[in-house]
């Protein structure tokens, strides 16, 4: 079957990209959420000095296939970013075909807007096309669902944060921010659910703190990584659950979780500000809904 092309702007390494990913799976779709181009630059004083820069371009995609992978999602980005030499990282949302037509029939407000608002870059057949008349759905159900999410994820949040200040100071700074790690997992979560009625499906800090990078600025505000020091702690935070599984020493001073624990806390309190700001503007646009239908 012939695909059809639906984006008329070729975009950066899209033709390569497409073929590594028609080489990999068994592709029907893919949406583009947002493309972003970096360019890093390296000055070498040291004989023989000299300055390197390299061009990287970062797709944030919906990739929709015929058959689940055969690997784990976060396998399966690093590879393409690997295949495609370094110069393209995917940071990837994965569906098959039939559960996004499952969830479409039954209503799925994230899928409906990734479908029929964002540029294809690809797509088999036009079979998803007759969901489009479906529009997005507001009732006060709805929104108290996104409520009770919220308010779940960022309670458990909370709670690992609060256990934190009943640690004493001498205790194993990796076990600490391996807590950290966890709790901003579940602020991520919580606003990704919020803004976009989104569950994400693989839970690496770096590809859910990403996604949020979407919609705030709080990541990136947040959780930089322009000096060495806070490179050092991006890299702590996001790691810690796997340095605690293999290694035995800490790696990392009480100061060190500190300061990382600094700016935890306040990712939580700005994350839950803009959270609440908006679920009353969803509050709005449900119980609108509910009384223009009466």
């Amino acid at each position: 079957m012939k695909a059809i092309a639906t984006l008329t702007t070729k975009l950066p390494l899209q033709k390569e990209l497409l073929e590594l990913l028609k080489n990999s799976v068994l592709l029907h779709s893919v949406y583009v959420l947002s493309i972003f181009k970096e360019k890093k630059k390296q000055n070498v004083y040291l004989s023989p000095q000299g300055t390197t820069s390299k061009k990287e371009i970062i797709y944030t995609l919906l990739i929709i296939t015929h058959k689940p992978i055969s690997k784990s999602q976060g396998n399966f980005m690093d590879d393409l970013y690997n295949k495609m030499q370094q110069r393209c990282k995917v940071f990837a949302i994965m569906y098959t075909l039939s559960k996004v037509k499952k969830r479409l029939n039954y209503g799925d407000d994230f899928l409906s807007k990734v479908i029929f608002n964002t540029s294809c870059i690809y797509k088999e057949d036009d079979s998803l096309s007759k969901f489009s008349n479906y529009g997005l759905h507001f009732h006060p159900y709805i929104y108290k669902r996104i409520q009770e999410t919220w308010k779940g994820r960022m309670e458990r949040a909370e709670y690992l944060l609060t256990i934190l200040n009943t640690i004493e100071p001498k205790e194993d700074s990796t076990s600490r921010l391996a807590i950290m790690h966890y709790a901003l997992e579940q602020v991520c979560i919580a606003l990704l659910y919020v803004f976009w009625e989104f569950k994400p499906q693989h839970y690496s800090l770096p590809y859910l703190l990403h996604l949020c990078s979407h919609f705030s600025q709080l990541p990136q505000t947040i959780f930089p990584k322009e000096t060495y020091g806070l490179h050092r702690i991006h890299y702590m935070l996001c790691n810690a659950h796997h340095i605690m599984r293999f290694k035995v020493q800490n790696e990392f001073s009480n100061l060190d979780t500190d300061k990382a624990y600094n700016r935890c806390e306040r990712f939580y309190d700005e994350a839950k500000a803009i959270g609440e700001t908006h679920l009353e503007h969803l509050k709005k646009l449900h119980s609108s809904s509910q009384k223009s239908n009466t």
